[in-house]
């Protein structure tokens, strides 16, 4: 029997041959990674539903409920359908309503601000109003119908494709 005499030690190893030292590396380095790749989502995915001025924003749905209660008042609706590649609309008010010759027609996304569009409808000679439908996709839609003059308006959401007609009331 030999015996290892106490003066003499094992020979040490090199710190990248310990697994405590790697394991100690890699908590800060996945923590590091894991930052950067958030950051470089958020930042390439914006969240766009945040409004910096509350205050206004609330001042304008109150005008916007104003012409909300405008179009109720006079009694419109509209009977909404697309037919080869176009949107028309048939617009149904009552006597206090103003002659209209053309329409905006706003389309909101539900979730992608980037499809958002807006199309000027005109009236045909059989009292419809028709508008190029080319921009609208599938989807869940918030449409807006307003006069040019901005005085009423007619909000109602849509699921594209619209399954025969969809009626609009002011709400």
């Amino acid at each position: 029997m030999s015996a290892i005499p106490s003066n003499q030690q094992e020979p040490k190893r090199p710190w990248y041959k310990e697994p405590w030292t790697w394991f100690l590396i890699i908590l800060p380095f996945t923590s590091v990674t894991a930052a950067v790749y958030m950051i470089s989502t958020f930042n390439t995915h914006n969240v766009e539903m945040v409004v910096d001025d509350y205050y206004k924003k609330g001042k304008a749905i109150n005008q916007e409920l104003g012409r909300i209660k405008l179009a109720k008042s006079y009694g419109l609706s509209a009977i909404m359908r697309v037919e080869q590649g176009k949107i028309l609309l048939d617009v149904n008010k009552n006597a206090q309503a103003p002659e209209l010759a053309a329409l905006s027609i706003s389309f909101y996304h539900s979730t992608l601000s980037k499809r958002d569009f807006q199309v000027m409808a005109t009236q045909r000679a059989n009292g419809l109003f028709q508008a190029d439908a080319s921009q609208l996709s599938d989807g869940n839609w918030q449409v807006t119908v307003e006069p040019h003059d901005k005085s009423w308006k007619i909000q109602h959401r849509i699921t594209v494709p619209l399954k025969g007609e969809q009626i609009l009331i002011p709400r």
